[in-house]
């Protein structure tokens, strides 16, 4: 842990496949060195670069400092990987290496037992920061250099390919990932929608095709998915999920609610490409005092959003030594309930077999505005990049508090799998009838393509203000015409009177859950519906009503006993309430 490094013996192989970064350093002179990339001569207004020229020349002049970019490659030393470092998991050939050492001796191995005793591969927490100076910034001592060093994620190939998919050198560009200038918010939707393609082209697909070669699956979770700005350490993590026979997640700590994005982000992934597993490594931070009913209570909230494979943490093969303090909840037969286990274990067998049958309906497609972190972010000043979060993260809040369920469309995906046609729009297996544009800065051109196709055959597109202004970090007129056609709304707490039109198939009369806290995930299965509903409140009961489109006959299924009984239903007006 993380995943790459192989206890250190990938970075020990080859020094190049040690973690780099990019560094930016300001100085009143410049430095020179095998490492230096680049160098640029800045004019000061207001303590910030106002403009940059690249530059070989060492001079001081008065009001203007040197940006020097170096290529950082991480030191050996670090007692978490044994005294070495963390791995490049841009670079394909240190992959490579990682299948070689901790992979492929496993496989060779059992590969005569079947999937029965190994059925794939976990990765924990890959990522693109670790063993490197802070991707943010890296604070000063008092007498240390006049400015912060700032990082962003590297490698040796980066720009040869940056340059194949954007026409365009990205050592001309680099200051405008640090600062406002110039195009900065193209420059920096290009560079992290690369970096991303690169991570899940030379590490994720090359992993997720080894393991398709040698019959196993590829599972596990990546780092800090829980929100717009923590997820770029991996660039974005939805992309990913397409390269994992079994995409997963991480929960973590006696809670729910901060993994609510964590969980739609991947089930939304599973449910468009038609992958039936979606894994939680869950309880870990939960303490040694966990409950069942602490397990249940987590275990609903995920499963009520897509999850329906629990991947407990952990299960030592020993109590001995440090073990038994390893981020608990720790699942042993040293543990005084380990007798009654089956209790919780089964009635989440009976909810993961129901909850992966058919597929998943949600009639709402939110497109994930993670395009717009990467056109406003830099690690100088995140901000901008913080306000689309925050408003993301409310939004997504505000559908599950009028109970409206909603499916998430990344941008790389849906310029992949995403159609248009009879005022409905396909992402892979999965369907809407609705899209919502959230606060936004800038949407792909691919995006705006399908959306004017959809919106074109009567299909319902609802934008909340802030508007986007830019396509691919540049602005469009093309843009602004598009938006002046479909509904604006001024605020998230529009949108339950905007929805209330929508052609939704499952509809949710709240009763007294103001606040959201009742979950319902619907599967169709055949001609048959599938419901779960999921209380969050463990004071609070609520009465709500559900409605499904058609005349249906209900029965109960209780997953904690396994049977099965009749329910009362009522048909009017063509649903069954």
């Amino acid at each position: 842990w993380p995943s790459g490094s192989a206890g250190g013996l990938v970075s020990c192989e080859d020094p190049s496949y040690r973690a780099k970064a990019l560094l930016m350093i300001i100085n009143g002179l410049p430095f020179a060195g095998e490492g230096v990339i680049a160098q640029y001569m800045s004019t000061l207004r207001d303590g910030l670069p106002s403009d940059y020229e690249r530059t070989d020349e060492s001079k001081a002049e008065k009001d203007c400092v040197y940006l020097s970019f170096i290529e950082y490659q991480s030191a050996v030393g670090d007692s978490w990987f044994n005294g070495l470092s963390y791995v490049d998991l841009l670079n394909p050939r240190a992959v490579d290496e990682f299948i070689r050492v901790a992979y492929k001796p496993y496989a060779d191995l059992l590969k005569d037992y079947g999937d029965k005793v190994m059925p794939g591969i976990f990765t924990d927490e890959p990522n693109l920061t670790t063993s490197v100076p802070s991707w943010k910034s890296h604070l000063i001592p008092p007498r240390g250099a006049p400015y912060p060093i700032y990082s962003l994620p590297w490698t040796d190939e980066f720009p040869s390919y940056f340059k194949r998919l954007n026409g365009y050198d990205i050592i001309e560009k680099l200051p405008e990932l640090f600062f406002d200038l110039g195009s900065c918010n193209k420059t920096r939707f290009d560079y992290w929608k690369t970096l991303t393609s690169m991570f899940v082209q030379n590490f994720s697909k090359r992993i997720f095709d080894w393991c398709s070669d040698n019959g196993l699956k590829f599972t596990g979770h990546y780092l800090m998915e829980d929100n717009l700005i923590s997820q770029l350490v991996v660039g974005s993590v939805m992309p990913h999920y397409e390269y994992e026979h079994v995409p997963g997640i991480d929960h973590l700590c006696k809670q729910i609610w901060d993994g609510f994005l964590t969980a739609k982000q991947v089930a939304s992934v599973a449910n468009q490409l038609g992958k039936e597993r979606v894994l939680s490594e869950t309880y870990g931070a939960t303490g040694v005092h966990t409950s069942f009913e602490d397990r249940k209570w987590i275990g609903d909230f995920l499963y009520a959003l897509g999850v329906n494979l629990l991947n407990l943490h952990l299960i030592p093969y020993s109590m001995r030594g440090r073990r038994k303090y390893d981020f608990g909840l720790i699942a042993h037969p040293a543990q005084p309930w380990w007798r009654y286990n089956r209790v919780i274990e089964d009635y989440f067998a009976r909810l993961s077999y129901a909850l992966s049958a058919g597929s998943r309906i949600s009639d709402v497609l939110v497109i994930h505005p993670m395009a717009s972190v990467w056109a406003s972010y830099t690690p100088v000043n995140s901000s901008e990049a913080e306000k689309i979060n925050a408003s993301f993260m409310n939004l997504i809040k505000e559908l599950a508090k009028i109970h409206v369920d909603f499916e998430l469309g990344d941008e790389m995906l849906l310029a992949k799998y995403g159609k248009g046609a009879g005022g409905r729009i396909s992402v892979g297996r999965a369907n809407y009838g609705t899209v919502i544009i959230p606060p936004s800065y800038t949407i792909s051109s691919d995006t705006l393509y399908l959306l004017d196709s959809f919106a074109k055959n009567g299909g319902l597109v609802i934008a909340v203000k802030p508007l986007p202004m830019m396509v691919d970090g540049t602005k469009s007129d093309r843009l602004s015409e598009f938006l002046s056609k479909v509904q604006q709304l001024e605020s998230i707490k529009d949108l339950n009177q905007a929805l209330s039109a929508a052609p939704l198939s499952v509809t949710v009369d709240s009763g007294d859950d103001e606040d959201g806290d009742v979950l319902l995930h619907a599967r169709k299965i055949n001609e048959k519906w599938l419901l779960f509903v999921v209380n969050t409140n463990r004071i609070n009961s609520h009465r709500i009503r559900v409605g499904i489109k058609g005349s249906f006959s209900v029965r109960e299924l209780d997953a904690m006993s396994g049977s099965a009984g009749g329910y009362p239903g009522v048909v009017e007006g063509g649903k069954t309430l």
